[in-house]
């Protein structure tokens, strides 16, 4: 058997604020419950490249 390798990261309040927001809107527009974690897993899993390609070339445009 695999041993998860789960993790858990520090969220802000205001952030943590706003991923609840975002699980009350997509729970009463599909009557479906969404925990914030999964809203968490989908932008990790659809948009860490284009994430990691802005903030690099925000840090490019700092130097």
């Amino acid at each position: 058997m695999k041993k998860r390798k789960d993790t858990t990261i520090a969220i802000n309040g205001e952030r943590k604020e706003s991923l609840q927001d975002a699980a009350v809107e997509i729970t009463i527009a599909t009557r479906e419950t969404i925990k914030t974690s999964t809203i968490v897993q989908y932008l990790i899993d659809n948009y860490l490249s284009e994430a990691v390609k802005d903030l690099k070339n925000k840090r490019k445009d700092l130097d």
